[in-house]
């Protein structure tokens, strides 16, 4: 790899990068999971993440085991985008920046991210062979013959090589950049045992106080994101990147292990039911109304982490919905 000198600039766009990153994942994983037709649900009421030990829980069904593996997945990519937004904002919040969301920020879904070398055709889609193909793709762990990050690049072998990238620059150049007594603009609502009722593991989800614990801590939220993620090169989560309860079985292990779960349903198993897509007279509207909520989320997102507004997540918990009434009305859903 090229060698290149870390800057700001370089950082705040890989930093940049890292929040597109996270978010784009959301909304292909999402399209999937709820492309399940899980027995006892609907468009009304969508499949929930539920418990299905013992082959005679009466709510055990393959469609509801290959929902809790994508959806638990999803969970902590929303932890993992809170993690990167308030990485950006450790540092460049004070300096009058802050993540974007939306415009050229907003995620696509032709291609992978051009700064990620991974030559796969990406597309939204219901559960199958070729769909759980690329969500396995984007979580597959770093290959050991990726080469050390030498300073920032244009283009990275893989996810898990592009974040050992972002660490090499982050430790760098801290000391220049990090300001303590600064407002960091921090968020947590998916990593903080304060609430004992929410998804959170045992590492702080902000990042702030001296120079040195701040560091500390953004160094354990870049291990967070890759150890639960596409940096695992084993099926297991070290227990220090887990939730506490020890019922979320699913997140145990990596997401790549969990996407590999599914595939393996698809291949031992044969289909799993989903919403064909056939089209329907209500297609048009329900598409409507999941833009309408999606672009909401994203205004939201950028508008929490810039400091205008608290972080509004109501759009996010209203997508569920949205997103199987666009199914069940015979169609793909669209961001």
């Amino acid at each position: 790899m090229q060698n290149k000198t870390w800057t700001d600039a370089a950082l705040l766009d890989h930093l940049q990068k890292a929040v597109y990153l996270e978010l784009w994942t959301i909304p292909l994983y999402l399209t999937a999971a709820y492309s399940l037709q899980v027995p006892g649900t609907n468009a009304q009421l969508p499949p929930q993440q539920v418990t299905v030990r013992g082959k005679k829980n009466p709510n055990r069904s393959r469609e509801q085991l290959a929902f809790n593996n994508i959806y638990s997945v999803v969970v902590q990519e929303m932890l993992h985008l809170e993690l990167a937004s308030n990485l950006f904002n450790a540092l460049f919040a004070p300096k009058g920046y802050s993540p974007k969301f939306t415009g050229e920020w907003a995620p696509r879904y032709d291609k992978f991210p051009s700064w990620i070398a991974v030559n796969k055709p990406v597309k939204l889609g219901p559960v199958n062979p070729e769909q759980m193909s690329l969500l396995a793709a984007i979580e597959t762990p770093e290959p050991k013959t990726d080469g050390a990050p030498n300073g920032p690049q244009d283009v990275y072998d893989s996810i898990g090589q592009f974040y050992k990238a972002i660490e090499q620059g982050i430790n760098q150049r801290w000391n220049e950049l990090y300001q303590p007594d600064a407002d960091h603009r921090q968020k947590s609502e998916f990593a903080n045992p304060q609430y004992k009722g929410d998804d959170y593991a045992r590492f702080s989800s902000t990042i702030g106080g001296d120079s040195r614990t701040a560091l500390k801590q953004a160094n354990e939220v870049l291990q967070a994101i890759v150890g639960q993620g596409e940096g695992n090169l084993g099926p297991v989560i070290d227990p220090e990147l887990r939730p506490e309860d020890a019922n979320d079985l699913e997140d145990q292990f990596s997401h790549f292990a969990r996407f590999r779960m599914v595939q393996a349903m698809l291949k031992f198993g044969g289909p799993l039911e989903t919403y064909p897509t056939t089209g329907g007279s209500g297609l048009a509207a329900a598409q409507q109304q999941l833009t309408a909520g999606f672009t909401s989320l994203l205004t939201a997102l950028e508008k929490g982490y810039a400091g205008d507004d608290e972080l509004d997540l109501g759009s996010m918990w209203a997508l569920p919905k949205q997103i199987v009434s666009v199914w069940s009305a015979g169609g793909v859903p669209q961001f």
